[in-house]
């Protein structure tokens, strides 16, 4: 190889690696203005509590989930139903709740409290059957970077997968996770996800997760 041939190289390298940059810059800068590390520190996914890790047991309920409310020993109150586009179910015998921006848990409560006036102890529980797709940003070294729906709790993997896989230049043990509740990255090894490794596989995304691959 000819040294024009090694620089023309190396300006395509050098290329590849400052576009991908810039994309991770433009990620870190949206989410720094939320407070999450977005560089240095990190924790291993291995090292998260499991209730920071599964990200599909305390999300929250959206317009377009479908809700299913079940009332103990009580199936003509007993709903399942849509969120409509005012963020509110009907329950019969209890009216409206606004179900939007609430736990399933918190909901129930509420309609718990309110049917407490026409059952003698009302027991309640909400489940999302149905949740509207949440939007997962990759970026860095994959080979097609970007914006993606996918459904409420999905893998790391399953986000790599997305855009296309690692690209040639990644570190494979550099695979970290954005989100705005955590304080710090959170950091995956390829190898475990390919794997099944379990703390790995394990980690629910959510919405406005970011995915970084260095």
């Amino acid at each position: 190889m000819t040294r024009k041939s090694e620089g023309n190289m190396s300006v395509h390298v050098h290329k590849a690696r400052f576009g991908a940059m810039l994309l991770v810059v433009a990620s870190l800068g949206l989410l720094g203005t939320a407070g999450c590390g977005a560089t240095g520190a990190f924790t291993w996914v291995s090292e998260l509590p499991r209730s920071a890790s599964t990200g599909d047991q305390d999300f929250l309920i959206r317009d377009t989930d479908t809700v299913n409310v079940r009332v103990y020993q009580q199936d003509a109150i007993s709903t399942n139903q849509r969120v409509r586009p005012d963020g509110k179910i009907v329950v019969p015998m209890a009216g409206e709740f606004v179900a939007r921006g609430k736990k399933p848990s918190e909901l129930a409560k509420e309609i718990e409290a309110k049917l407490k006036g026409v059952l003698v102890t009302p027991v309640v529980t909400v489940s999302v059957e149905q949740s509207a797709q949440i939007t997962v940003s990759v970026v860095g070294q994959v080979r097609n970077a970007g914006a993606f729906q996918m459904d409420p709790g999905s893998s790391v993997l399953h986000a790599l997968a997305s855009a296309g896989g690692l690209s040639d230049y990644a570190s494979e043990d550099k695979i970290f996770v954005l989100r705005r509740s955590l304080p710090q990255r959170v950091r995956f090894r390829f190898a475990d996800l390919r794997n099944g490794d379990k703390s790995s596989i394990g980690f629910g995304l959510q919405a406005g997760d970011v995915v970084v691959v260095e």
